[in-house]
């Protein structure tokens, strides 16, 4: 009997269509004339660093949650005002001389990969319902759709570019594994007790009455009685709550590490570029951090198991690169002289 359920190769080519559909969807949204009218210069880096900007001082108002940390959020409001006085210069606005000299370093190569890097790592671990997880969502599809316009743009995307041999099976088995990663870090890694302390509470509270006459002698009469009010007194009670992964200390690190494999996979112009100790050092570090928060729960072990077989393709494709003869490169050699 055939099986319906759809091959792997079926899979990959629906999420391929699915991903170049939602990515024309992005496209003719973000060139739309219209709002790239309303923006100065018609910069989308601009409106991008201004959603960051959004949505890290958001969660500083009393009534919205959601925020990533005072570290973290210094980072991305800087990188956002450096990245905005850029594109606000580039438009031919004027900006404070002190700030514009700030804001050639946001003409570093770098700077915007690794902003637009930051901006997806909180998008995923700030996922969820609400206006700062909507923002964090927005601005990473802006400053990726960017970054991707860049990346086409340059000789990184060139379709005749060689691939080195191997690439192919080591991208087959580190994106999955990759992916297999950030999703766990969704799951639950741990538990634990948070504490509410109060002065006092709203309760009954029994009473032992004991009548006596006008002269303040008892009568013999006693009875209890049960009154409703406020019962003063300290005390604690305890909660318990999930800690998923994407909470735990370095998870921001190990989502950039993550995505920083799947890029040197991908392209294999910047592998090229990168240091050779690169893949295996990213590979250490979130092996390391998934080691440290090992549980016999969901997430640590789907994390762990996606962290092996990244190390066991990268460890194949080593082995696979010393045992390859190398091939003399002939091609400058003179031949015969000619007689």
């Amino acid at each position: 009997m055939s099986s319906t359920l759809p091959s792997v190769d079926e899979m990959a080519e629906s999420a391929r269509r699915g991903a170049e559909a939602a990515g024309r969807a992005v496209q003719n949204v973000l060139e739309d004339p219209r709002l790239r009218a309303k923006l100065p210069g018609g910069s989308l880096p601009l409106l991008g660093s201004g959603l960051v900007a959004a949505a890290v001082l958001l969660p500083g108002l009393p009534i919205i949650s959601g925020g990533i940390g005072l570290p973290w959020s210094v980072v991305m409001v800087a990188g956002s005002v450096l990245l905005g006085a850029r594109e606000w210069r580039a438009a031919g606005r004027p900006v404070p001389e002190p700030l514009a000299r700030l804001a050639n370093m946001a003409e570093h190569p770098a700077f915007l990969p690794v902003f637009t890097a930051l901006a997806i790592t909180f998008a995923f671990l700030s996922l969820g319902f609400g206006l700062v997880p909507l923002l964090w969502v927005v601005a990473a599809v802006v400053l990726g759709y960017v970054q991707w316009r860049v990346f086409e743009a340059s000789s990184a995307a060139d379709p005749e570019l060689r691939v080195p041999p191997g690439a192919a099976s080591l991208k087959r088995w580190v994106l999955p594994a990759a992916a297999v990663c950030a999703l766990s870090l969704l799951f639950t890694w741990g538990s634990g007790l948070q504490g509410f302390t109060s002065l006092g509470s709203y309760g009954y509270d029994r009473k032992q009455i004991v009548e006596v006459d006008p002269r303040g002698r008892r009568t013999g009469v006693e009875y209890e009685q049960w009154d409703y009010g406020w019962q003063p007194g300290m005390s604690t009670r305890y909660s318990a709550y999930s800690l998923p992964g994407r909470a735990r200390a370095g998870a921001p690190l190990v989502v950039v590490c993550l995505l920083s494999m799947a890029l040197l996979v991908s392209v294999p112009r910047a592998r090229a570029a990168a240091p050779v100790v690169l893949l295996p050092v990213l590979a250490g570090v979130v092996t390391l951090w998934g080691l440290l928060g090992l549980s016999l729960r969901m997430g640590p072990l789907l994390f762990l198991a996606g962290a092996v077989a990244i190390d066991v393709a990268l460890f194949r494709a080593a082995r696979a690169t010393r045992e390859r003869p190398e091939t003399p490169d002939t091609s400058d050699t003179p031949g015969p002289a000619a007689g």
